[in-house]
């Protein structure tokens, strides 16, 4: 029996991290450094955060990339999510069958099953990463708020020339003086203006970047998704090899006057029965590790778990995508990742435009409504008057030249990142259209040369083999070989399914059902 795969693994739930555009560092905080709000960073394993938080755990993960499968990450600023539990097909020393029967691989599951559009809906509206990371637009609402808040005005009231005693003829002095002030921030340089078109752009990258993980988080239920369906066959497939088997070997049994040929075919076919229901036992325990892995992604009910059936067919035949230049096109218009780069050059030069506005600090009017001499110790009336006055900085030596300088900065290090991100995008998107082309010539051999001819050498070394004139020894290699043709071809087909969706998540559109 095959051992089963290591299951321990991180499991990484996707956050929202650096923001494009924004004045954090890329290389993390300075030591000491007291990062704002909106510019909060946490490069801890790449992620720097706008009001969210890593959050790790551990859930089993299975599953290595394939041949040909893009490894490029995203951009930073996003915590990519990592596959959710993901189990490898077991297959015990090829899976044994007494005919390839590929009609398997069109079974679409049972009626009541779960299509892949329902997967995706009941992800989006249940999915609690995805719950959870939509506060961050909340919290963005918030920080737009906060952003447009005026200063608030003072008021200061005091007393003068309070003496020690009373005054007199003799120790003139005051008269006592009462004053109440009122001190209001006037901003010249329009720097709440400035701030708040920084917020609003930050809210606006954070949506995009919102979008993104739920594109990723699609990419994820695909996996798992077809995982499921790949699983399900696997089972179906174990299943009836065990039961032809079984029958093959009631059918041996049953001959009459029974030679020394035929015991060997026997015992050997006992064996081979018995092989083939530990491998059933493989697969039905796959099948039931995907299951937790969608019903994980979809927040399913425990108790719903093993009621997950998957429907729709491993092979859609469609017509072929457009031609890689049109799809690169498409990505870099459609992907929310290369948005919220872009959006993050906008936000990078509104900083600019606030780092300016700060260089000229709030003017104070100053407003003393009503101040009251006391002229009582001199016998005299009270006497009331008002003032008013403006206090203001001279620029002349921290003119916000350093932060000014910086943001500047971080406008051209936006950029580069565009470009960066830009090419990333394409290259991923050549790998995925590269994948799916491969793939499907691949399956398309398999099925036009391999699989017929396979098929036609089986049938006629079971008949010899029924008929005695084949070993026990040779029927098995027959049967070995068959097997490894037969699990070529649904593996294939699994990968060809695979590719056409990951080409979906490269670009950034549903173009391949």
């Amino acid at each position: 029996m095959v051992q089963s795969p290591q299951r321990a693994a991180i499991l990484e739930i996707p956050d929202l991290g650096r923001t494009p555009g924004g004045n954090a560092p890329t290389l993390g905080p300075t030591p000491g450094a007291l990062s704002t709000r909106l510019d909060n960073s946490n490069t801890t394993a790449g992620a720097g955060l706008v009001g969210g938080r890593r959050r790790t755990g551990r859930l089993p993960r299975g599953g290595h990339p394939r041949p040909g499968q893009s490894t490029l990450v995203a951009n930073d600023g996003l915590a990519l999510p990592e596959a959710l539990p993901a189990p490898q097909a077991r297959h015990g020393g090829g899976l044994p069958i007494a005919t390839i029967d590929a009609s398997a691989i069109d079974d679409e599951g049972p009626p009541e099953g779960l299509t892949l559009d329902d997967a995706i809906e009941r992800m989006m509206a249940a999915n609690l990463d995805i719950r959870a990371i939509r506060q961050e637009l909340t919290q963005a609402d918030a920080d737009v708020l906060t952003a447009g808040l005026r200063t608030n005005p003072l008021i200061y009231m005091d007393s003068q020339f309070i003496p020690y005693g009373s005054f007199s003829d003799q120790r003139p002095g005051g008269p006592t003086q009462y004053d109440v002030n009122i001190t209001y921030p006037l901003d010249v340089s329009q720097k709440r203006q400035a701030r708040t078109v920084v917020a609003r752009m930050a809210r606006s990258t954070i949506e995009a970047q919102f979008q993104d993980v739920v594109r990723r988080q699609i990419d994820n239920v695909y996996r798992a998704f077809v995982t499921l369906q790949s699983t399900r066959l696997d089972m179906l497939t174990a299943q009836a090899a065990v039961r032809r088997r079984e029958e093959l070997l009631a059918s041996l049994r049953l001959r009459p006057n029974p030679d020394d040929t035929t015991s060997d075919a026997i015992d050997h076919l006992a064996l081979a029965v018995e092989r083939s229901r530990a491998t059933l036992g493989d697969t039905v325990e796959a099948f039931e590790d995907a299951q937790e892995g969608l019903a994980l992604l979809l927040n399913l009910p425990p108790d719903d778990t093993p009621l997950v059936q998957p429907r729709g067919s491993l092979r859609n035949r469609v017509p072929p995508p457009p031609i890689v230049e049109e799809l690169q096109a498409l990505a870099l218009r459609c992907r929310p990742d290369v948005h919220a780069a872009r959006l993050g050059v906008t936000r990078a030069g509104a900083e600019v435009k606030l780092q300016r506005a700060n260089r000229i600090d709030d003017v104070y009017l100053f407003y003393d409504p009503i101040t009251i001499q006391d002229n009582s110790p001199y016998g005299r009336s009270t006497a009331t008057s008002w003032a008013v006055g403006l206090t203001f900085a001279l620029p002349i030596y921290n003119r916000n030249q350093g932060n000014i300088a910086r943001a500047q900065s971080n406008v051209t290090q936006t950029k580069l990142e565009l470009s960066s991100l830009e090419r990333r995008v394409v290259s991923e998107v050549r790998l995925a259209a590269r994948e799916y082309d491969r793939s499907r010539e691949a399956l398309e051999q398999i099925e036009q040369s391999v699989l017929t001819r396979m098929t036609a050498t089986l049938a006629r070394k079971t008949e010899e083999f029924t008929a005695g004139r084949l070993s026990a020894d040779d029927y098995g290699v027959c049967f070995d070989d068959a097997a490894e043709v037969a699990q070529s071809y649904r593996d294939t087909v699994v990968r060809h399914r695979r590719a056409m969706l990951d080409l979906n998540t490269a670009v950034g559109l549903r173009l391949l059902p």
